[in-house]
C-alpha cells in the first residue's frame, strides 16, 4: 500500500493496478513518473490493446500519460516510483550496453538510440555505453567486468548479433574464471540480447520462452528495467589440439547449415534474407558431409547434480574411446544438415529445436543423413520450408535428440565447414558437454501481466 499522497493508491488483486487521481494503470507496465506541475507524467511500456484494425498484443510501446493532480504532483510522482520499486526490487541501477554498429545490416546503433535508450531512461536505469570499433573489444571489456571485484554495473545489454553476444558470454566466463567463486559470479552478472544483427538467435529464443515479441528491442529493454531473469544453459566445446575450450550459448553448425551461414557472410547487408537465398543455393548444389556422430542421451540423473562449468571436463580426450552408454550413428555416415543447439532458435524466424528449453541441461541434436540425389534435395527443401513453423520435426528424415554430451568426428578427407555461435572454427573432431543454468538472462516474468499502452 502506497500512502505518500491521498491521490495515489496501489491495489493488489489478480494483477497489480495503480490509481492516480481518476486514472488507473497496470503497475506491470509502469516504468516511472516525473512531476511536471500541475501534472504527473507516468511513463508506461505496455502492449497495444485490441482495436478496430488490431487484435492487440505484439511488441511493447513506450508512452507517457499526463495526469493532472495539482499541487501534489511531486508527492504523487514519488509515490509512483516507490510503488514500482517495491514491485520490482531486482531492477538494475546501471547496466553496460555494448553496441556493435557494423553487425548484420548495421542498424544496431539506431536500435539502441530508438528502442533501448528511451526505455532505460524512462525507468531511471543508467547506461554505460560501449560502441565497439573492432572485433574482440566486447570480449575484453566483459572479461575485465567478470574479473572485477566490484563490477560497477548489474548487467550487460548486447545490441548486436549473435557474434557480439558470443564475445560477451566468453569474456564473462573467462573473467569470472579468475575469481574465487566463478559460477556464482557469472550468474550475478545478468545479460540481455537486443536484436541488432542478422540472426539474433539468443534474443529470439529468450523472447520465445517468455512470450515476448520476437524482434522487439523495446521488449528486451523493458525486461532489463524489470530485473527479472531466466537461467540459460551453456555448453563447453573441446576442439582438441591444445586449443582452449569454446564456451557456447547457441549452437554448433556443421555441414549444410555451416555452408549456409558462414558462406553467406558477404551478404550481411541483406539481413535474414541472406540465409534464405544461401539455403536455396546450397540445397540445389547439395554435397555430402561425412562423419561419425556419437552422443550421451540426456537423462534427469545427468543434470540433477551437474558439475560447474568451471570444473574439469567429464569427457575423455578427443582421441580416446567413449565410455559405455553412448549412442552412435554409423561410422563415416553421410550427413547433410547437422546442428547441436542450446536454444530453440537459430535466427528470429527459425525454431530449429522447438522443444529445447533455456535451462534443461541438454543439447538438442538436429540432423539429417543418407545419400544425396533429387529425392534428398526435395526432402531438404521441404524441411527448410517447414522450419519457420517447426513442422520439420515431424518429418521422418529429421532426427531430433536431446543429449548431455556429444562427439562429432569428420571423416578423413572431409572438408566441411564448422561454426560455433556463428564463428567459424577449424573443421575436425569436436566434443561438447552441457552445463545447466550457468547464465542469468533478463527475460519476461513467468506470468507476465499488463496491457496498458497508448
Amino acid at each position: 500500500m502506497v500512502d505518500d499522497t491521498p491521490l495515489l493508491s496501489c491495489m493488489a488483486s489478480d494483477g497489480v493496478s495503480l490509481s492516480l487521481a481518476s486514472t488507473t494503470f497496470e503497475l506491470a507496465d509502469v516504468l516511472g513518473a516525473k512531476a511536471a506541475p500541475p501534472y504527473v507524467e507516468v511513463r508506461c511500456c505496455g502492449r497495444p490493446k485490441p482495436g478496430l484494425f488490431s487484435r492487440g498484443g505484439g511488441a511493447r510501446r513506450l508512452a507517457t500519460k499526463r495526469v493532472k493532480v495539482g499541487d501534489e504532483c511531486e508527492a504523487a510522482a514519488a509515490g509512483v516510483d516507490k510503488a514500482v520499486a517495491a514491485r520490482y526490487p531486482a531492477r538494475p541501477d546501471k547496466v553496460l550496453v555494448i553496441v556493435n554498429p557494423v553487425g548484420g545490416t548495421g542498424a544496431a546503433a539506431k536500435v539502441y538510440e530508438r528502442d533501448v535508450a528511451p526505455v532505460l531512461a524512462a525507468a531511471g536505469v543508467a547506461a554505460e555505453v560501449l560502441i565497439t570499433k573492432s572485433q574482440g573489444e566486447g570480449y575484453e571489456r566483459c572479461k575485465a567486468l567478470g574479473a572485477a571485484a566490484a563490477p560497477g554495473v548489474a548487467g550487460v545489454v548486447v545490441v548486436g548479433g549473435d557474434g557480439t553476444m558470443s564475445e560477451v558470454v566468453r569474456g564473462l566466463v573467462d573473467g569470472c574464471a579468475t575469481t574465487e567463486d566463478p559460477a556464482a559470479k557469472l550468474r550475478a552478472i545478468r545479460v540481455a540480447h537486443a536484436p541488432g544483427g542478422s540472426g539474433n538467435a539468443c534474443h529470439a529464443s529468450v523472447a520465445y520462452a517468455g512470450g515476448d515479441a520476437i524482434g522487439s528491442a523495446v521488449d528486451v529493454a523493458f525486461n532489463v528495467c524489470r530485473g527479472s531473469t531466466r537461467a540459460l544453459d551453456l555448453a563447453r566445446y573441446d576442439l582438441g589440439g591444445g586449443r582452449p575450450p569454446f564456451y557456447s550459448f547457441l549452437a554448433l553448425e556443421w555441414g549444410l547449415v555451416a555452408d549456409i551461414d558462414l558462406g553467406s557472410e558477404n551478404m550481411r547487408w541483406l539481413g535474414p534474407l541472406r540465409f534464405t537465398l544461401a539455403a536455396l543455393y546450397r540445397i540445389a548444389c547439395l554435397r555430402d558431409y561425412k562423419g561419425t556422430l556419437a552422443y550421451l542421451p540426456a537423462a534427469p540423473e545427468l543434470t540433477r547434480e551437474a558439475p560447474s562449468l568451471f570444473a574439469p571436463s567429464r569427457l575423455p580426450p578427443l582421441d580416446a574411446p567413449l565410455p559405455e552408454g553412448w549412442a552412435k550413428e554409423d561410422d563415416d555416415e553421410t550427413f547433410h544438415l547437422l546442428m547441436a543447439c542450446n536454444t530453440t532458435h537459430v535466427d528470429e524466424t527459425t525454431p530449429i529445436a522447438p522443444d529445447a528449453e533455456l535451462d534443461d541441461g541438454a543439447i538438442s541434436l538436429v540432423y539429417t543423413k543418407g545419400k544425396g540425389g533429387c529425392g534428398t534435395k526435395l526432402d531438404l527443401l521441404d524441411g527448410f520450408l517447414k522450419l519457420d513453423s517447426a513442422d520439420h520435426v515431424h518429418k521422418a528424415s529429421f532426427h531430433v535428440v536431446k543429449c548431455a554430451a556429444f562427439r562429432l568426428t569428420p571423416a578423413a578427407g572431409d572438408t566441411s565447414r564448422a561454426g560455433i555461435d556463428g564463428e567459424e572454427v577449424q573443421n575436425g573432431p569436436v566434443q561438447a558437454e552441457a552445463f545447466k543454468a550457468c547464465l542469468a538472462v533478463f527475460a519476461a516474468e513467468a506470468s507476465p501481466t499488463g496491457t496498458d499502452a497508448a
